[in-house]
């Protein structure tokens, strides 16, 4: 009886162990597996994002080049601006505007390009076209240098923008060849707003108000709001016995910063105006700039008369000042008054 129970546990024991070997050798194998499957996957992982990387280096190699020949193109526009500008104002003026004209000659050769290659060609009519487009092109740079001419004209005499319609509207009598600025200063303002048609039918209140109704219903430019500004401030120092010299009107960009030069008695009063909106800010700059001018002026006048006048200056404006701006007023004893239109 023992020797039967023996042999059979000798006969169960290499089962045993042949399927701990085989447990082991199967975690041996999935383990192996799992390392090879993670190795695969970073390597997959690594591959891509190599991809990825070399493809967003590509693109910035990309981008970048394409901007340095942009970059090229300006600076060689700039180069050949600068060329032409040297050789003088007007042929600078010139190659700009045939610049600014040529700017349509793709788009117009694309135009004509589709007409006479489109599915059912209309080879005439993308001639007729063509030859329309460089028309256009040619009035395009003549308008461009006309409007080029005016601005200068403009800059530099700037009594013409003053007067345009009433010359264009031949209201005041001119001669051709003759100095008729004096014509047009002494000529009725009135005529700026109204032509002379109108002019010679109504009444002299009639055509005021008729002008005076048409200037305030106009849109007006920043530097004329700033110029009619002026006038009223101008106005309220007559009003108060001071003669008015309406220095920042007449001097334009060169004005030194004094809009109005009021005198009287031996009282001189420097004032520069800013008609501005509310919600923007006057910066100490325009403060010192004022004092500055007044010192100027203070300079000139004890060189140029043997009894100095007496130099005060106001700040005249719509908006408020900043702290600094009038902490500096008040130390530079620079006025300052908010009057709004």
């Amino acid at each position: 009886m023992q020797l039967e129970q023996a042999g059979t546990m000798n006969d169960s024991t290499p089962n045993l162990i042949e399927i701990i070997a085989a447990i082991i050798a199967f975690v041996a194998i999935f383990g192996w597996f799992k390392g090879k499957s993670v190795k695969f996957r970073e390597n997959k992982f690594n591959k891509e994002l190599r991809q990825q990387l070399d493809k967003e280096k590509a693109d910035l190699e990309k981008k970048i080049k394409g901007q340095l020949l942009e970059q090229d193109k300006r600076e060689s526009y700039l180069a050949s601006l600068r060329q032409q500008f040297e050789l003088g104002f007007l042929q600078g003026r010139k190659w700009l505007s045939a610049f600014v004209a040529d700017g349509d000659r793709a788009l117009d050769e694309a135009r004509v390009k589709y007409l006479a290659q489109k599915s059912h060609p209309a080879k005439s009519a993308s001639q007729h076209v063509s030859e329309a487009l460089a028309e256009r092109r040619k009035y395009k740079e003549q308008a461009k240098f006309l409007q080029y001419q005016l601005m200068s004209l403009k800059e530099y005499f700037p009594f013409l923008e003053e007067y345009e319609e009433v010359i264009l509207d031949e209201a005041v009598p001119l001669e051709s060849g003759d100095d008729n600025v004096s014509a047009l200063e002494e000529s009725d303002p009135v005529l700026k707003y109204i032509n002379r048609q109108e002019y010679d039918s109504l009444s002299e209140s009639e055509r005021n108000q008729r002008a005076l109704d048409r200037y305030l219903s106009r849109t007006m430019s920043s530097a004329g709001i700033g110029r009619l500004y002026e006038l009223y401030i101008g106005h309220l120092y007559e009003r108060d016995g001071w003669q008015v010299e309406y220095h920042g009107i007449v001097k334009g960009f060169e004005d030194l910063g004094r809009d109005l030069i009021c005198t009287r008695n031996n009282d001189i009063h420097i004032v520069q105006t800013k008609c501005w909106a509310t919600e923007k800010t006057i910066h100490e700059k325009h403060i010192f700039q004022l004092y500055g001018t007044k010192c100027l002026y203070m300079i000139d006048a004890m060189q140029n008369t043997l009894i100095p006048p007496n130099v005060t200056a106001s700040f005249e404006t719509t908006t408020t000042l900043s702290s600094i701006a009038l902490k500096a007023a008040n130390f530079l004893d620079i006025e300052v008054n908010t009057t709004v239109l």
